[in-house]
């Protein structure tokens, strides 16, 4: 099954600078929220800067949003913190891990639930125990209170946060997004995986603002997904939309892309209670090498394929005008038969080295047979270039 999407052209609402306060008790100051949203990178990716002030600490961080939908951004595990004073809040600000709601020109938090005692307690103590009622008031601001933000301006974040958070070869920090990928191959397969095998664990998949598959349970019928890649850059968002019967959510997004396998996986410690993870795969396709143009006269086409030297473990994946006819198609000694039938006019047959097998680049023995005739040619193909082949049906 070959996926694509359908992206909806929507005006950018989320960029400028959203705003709350909380003030439950008149004898004490307010807690004052402010979220400053940058551009988004592709539509998708929001560079953000959060700045929380109540008493005498004020706490300045970033941090990375995700589209999930016209009416969501997911919020990204880490808040770095570029300012806490005068204590720290640390692992506190994993209680704003859900999505920001947009609904009637506000943005409402609704979190993903975090009930870990550890967490509760964590650094309630550390520092000067001076401190202890502020941290209380701003941990439960954080763990329960209702957050709704009112846009204030439309000015987007612009500072020197957003190459740091957007930009992965720029920081050692880890916003949520991973090192850039690169392939040579127009489609491939993600394969997802629960690492708790079915505990209700629900995720949601996202392929340059396209989505590939929304709130499922992870099963069998979900597991595999052949995905055609837009030339230059994809981001992946891969979702995690509660933390199942065994919190957190361990869900995992994996590839293989040429040799290398890879792996996006919630139950990673970096990404624990994260609300999401980036795949940041970037296409450039391969050249194709002419090979031959021929002459038939028939539809009815044969074409025969065997490896004339060792087996090696060589696979390949043929199009014929654009559709795949085979994939991951393995050249062995013996040889074998792949019936094809062309359409009038010139036709395209492009072979695709899957893999590099144990001794590179990928060969092969190629017979096409048509009528009475045939024509052999032998096949070099590797990660950069594809071997084409023109059949003119007269």
């Amino acid at each position: 099954m070959l996926l694509t999407g359908t992206v909806k052209a929507q005006a950018e609402k989320w960029t400028g600078t959203w705003q709350m306060s909380s003030k439950p008790w008149p004898h004490i100051p307010a807690i004052i929220l402010d979220l400053q949203i940058g551009v988004p990178e592709q539509g998708v990716l929001y560079p953000a800067k959060i700045k929380l002030q109540y008493g005498s600490f004020t706490g300045i961080y970033e941090v990375l949003l995700a589209k999930k939908n016209d009416q969501q951004l997911g919020i990204g595990r880490a808040k770095y913190p570029l300012l806490q004073s005068p204590f720290k809040l640390g692992i506190w600000m994993w209680y704003l891990n859900g999505t920001l709601d947009f609904h009637d020109a506000k943005l409402t938090l609704n979190r993903m639930w975090i009930d870990g005692f550890g967490i509760w307690m964590r650094g309630l103590y550390d520092d000067d125990e001076l401190f202890v009622n502020t941290k209380v008031m701003l941990r439960d601001f954080l763990y329960h209170d209702s957050i709704t933000l009112k846009k204030i301006n439309n000015q987007p974040l612009t500072d020197s946060s957003v190459r740091r958070i957007l930009r992965k070869e720029t920081s050692d920090i880890y916003y949520g997004i991973y090192d850039r990928i690169f392939s040579s191959d127009s489609v491939i397969t993600m394969q997802v995986e629960d690492q708790e095998k079915y505990d209700k664990d629900t995720v949601t998949l996202l392929h340059n603002n396209r989505t590939i598959f929304s709130r499922q349970e992870i099963n069998d019928q979900n597991r595999r997904q052949q995905i055609q890649l837009d030339t230059g850059r994809n981001l992946f968002v891969f979702f995690a939309d509660n933390y199942g019967r065994l919190p957190p959510n361990t869900g995992n997004l994996y590839t293989k892309i040429g040799e290398k396998e890879y792996s996006f996986d919630f139950s990673h410690r970096a990404n624990a209670f994260a609300t999401f993870v980036v795949a940041d795969i970037y296409y450039k396709q391969r050249e194709a090498i002419p090979l031959a143009t021929i002459n038939v006269d028939t539809a009815n086409i044969v074409l025969e394929l065997w490896d004339s030297a060792k087996e090696d473990g060589d696979s390949i994946s043929l199009r014929l005008n654009g559709q795949w006819i085979m994939t991951g198609f393995p050249v062995k000694n013996a040889l074998q038969k792949i019936p094809i039938k062309l359409q009038q006019g010139e036709n395209t047959l492009l072979f695709i080295a899957d893999n590099l097998g144990s001794i590179p680049p990928n060969t092969a023995e190629l017979r096409i047979r048509y009528g009475t005739k045939s024509k052999t040619l032998r096949l070099s193909t590797d990660m950069k270039k594809n071997n084409e082949i023109r059949l003119i049906l007269e």
